[in-house]
């Protein structure tokens, strides 16, 4: 059964989620937001100052009414709301922060099949909620009492809002914070040509404005807004045959794909190949840390998650720095980087994070970093790629049917020589460099798999011993 976590709450529509549960997660965060204090000035015309938050999602169908729910809700608790309209999750969360909102409602399954929905709350710094504000929400849901819940009027599946609304003056703040902490003028130098998917969905047309602003020529497919995903949005290498044959139509420099609410990036490279995806966070990070090695100061810390590549902990250790790791999820990697103040760092799923930026996974922050290293080492994609350090990485996944504290014990005893960290599940690090971790989906009712190794043998053997144990169950 779907429930709220760090991560947001999915759920398939008509069944873990629809317009009532949506108005229910409405009135609770509501009612958390309204326990943050407010400044003490009034407004001009008197009237006392009340908290807002911004709505946003992505181009799902279903959004619509879920953006009805969330304002009846807003309205029922005296909260004030603003609609910033299709928009990428990091968008919002870099508006509530430059803007003062009191938290943020994003609507979106991300990287979800197009059966879902769902939600990501975010507070007013800028993040997403804290696991105590998680557990206030959930606390607040279960305590509503039959006649909160009753009242919402749910009659219609049109935009409410009538037709979509412009939100070009959000889209600007975004962009203009991007170019302020790049190259801009040596990428224009390079006239990229720049083949993009954005899954029809929120990241099309910002994604296009800020591609131009870099002086790149740039073909789009899947473009419209429709919320109609032509393929399986989770951009995965057996997802993205169209973004791979577009670059090769148009002899684009690469290709960028989204997932439907932008977060996520994946590559493909001048050759019409598609670029594993680990190495989104990879080639951002090296381009991060480059750019700190020019400066004379010393260079900050990387944190990635615990299943990310151990290419960057290879790219922290050429430029002297730290790598942390921390458990999946981005609000986990996110606080870590707060914390240590890190320079640079994401997840291997194609995400990542440059807090001088915005300290949340930004494809469009991927984009300008990939193209200014591309820039900077006037070196093509593959040839950037390709003299990154070598691994074989492996992902799977499976129904969760188990009972994992029992296969991770009997994992134990299997790998006696591997140093254990259980610090998100299961994961063992071995001498020859080879790894493997074992770990629950924050996001969907499955168990994930992924490890690496510089043997390819070695790591097909590693996941297969894992599978055989969990067969045993």
């Amino acid at each position: 059964m779907a429930k709220l976590n760090v991560s947001g709450y999915r759920g398939i529509w008509g069944k873990d989620l629809n317009e009532q549960i949506a108005y229910e997660f409405g009135l609770a965060f509501a009612k958390l937001i309204k326990k943050h204090p407010l400044p003490a000035s009034p407004l001009a015309n008197g009237e006392e100052q009340k908290h807002k938050i911004l709505i946003g999602r992505d181009a799902r169908k279903t959004g619509p009414l879920m953006f009805s729910a969330f304002k009846q809700a807003c309205e029922k608790e005296g909260v004030q709301f603003e609609y910033a309209g299709i928009i990428p999750t990091p968008s919002m969360l870099l508006l509530i922060r430059k803007l003062g909102f009191s938290g943020g409602i994003m609507i979106t399954a991300s990287h979800n099949p197009p059966e879902y929905n769902g939600i990501k709350f975010m507070n007013d710094k800028g993040l997403f909620l804290t696991p105590s504000q998680i557990e206030e929400i959930i606390k607040n849901k279960d305590s509503l009492s039959s006649e909160e819940k009753v009242g919402v009027r749910f009659t219609t599946q049109d935009n409410p809002m009538g037709s979509e609304i412009d939100n070009q003056k959000f889209r600007k703040i975004h962009i203009d914070e991007i170019l302020k902490n790049i190259d801009v003028e040596k990428i224009k130098s390079k006239k990229f040509k720049v083949a993009h998917d954005p899954i029809n969905s929120a990241g099309s047309i910002i994604t296009l404005e800020l591609l131009e602003s870099l002086g790149c020529e740039v073909f789009q497919i899947n473009k419209e807004q429709t919320g109609e995903f032509t393929h399986m949005p989770e951009p995965t290498v057996q997802n993205l045959e169209q973004i791979a044959q577009a670059v090769k139509d148009n002899n684009a420099d690469i290709g960028f794909a989204q997932d439907p609410d932008a977060d996520r990036l994946v590559m493909v490279n001048e050759k019409g190949e598609i670029i594993f995806e680990e190495y989104t966070v990879v080639v951002g990070v090296k381009s991060a840390l480059m750019k700190e090695s020019r400066l004379s100061v010393p260079i900050k810390d990387v944190v990635v998650n615990m299943s990310t590549t151990k290419i960057c902990e290879d790219l922290a250790t050429e430029y002297k720095t730290k790598l942390y790791r921390t458990k999946v999820g981005e609000p986990n990697v996110v606080n870590k980087m707060l914390e240590v103040n890190a320079l640079v760092g994401g997840e291997g799923s194609g995400g990542i994070i440059y807090p001088r930026i915005n300290p949340a996974r930004d494809s469009l922050v991927g984009m300008a970093l990939t193209l200014e290293l591309m820039a900077t080492e006037n070196k093509k994609i593959s040839e950037i790629v390709n003299e990154l350090p070598k691994y074989f990485t492996q992902k799977d996944k499976i129904g969760l049917k188990h009972d994992l504290p029992i296969v991770y014990e009997k994992l134990k005893q299997k790998f006696p020589d591997g140093k254990i960290d259980t610090l998100d599940g299961i994961r063992f690090d071995f001498a020859d460099n080879s790894w493997v971790h074992l770990r629950p989906s924050n996001t969907e009712p499955i168990v994930r798999m992924i490890g690496e190794a510089k043997d390819e043998k070695r790591i097909q053997s590693l996941l297969e011993q894992v599978r055989l144990t969990l067969d045993q169950q």
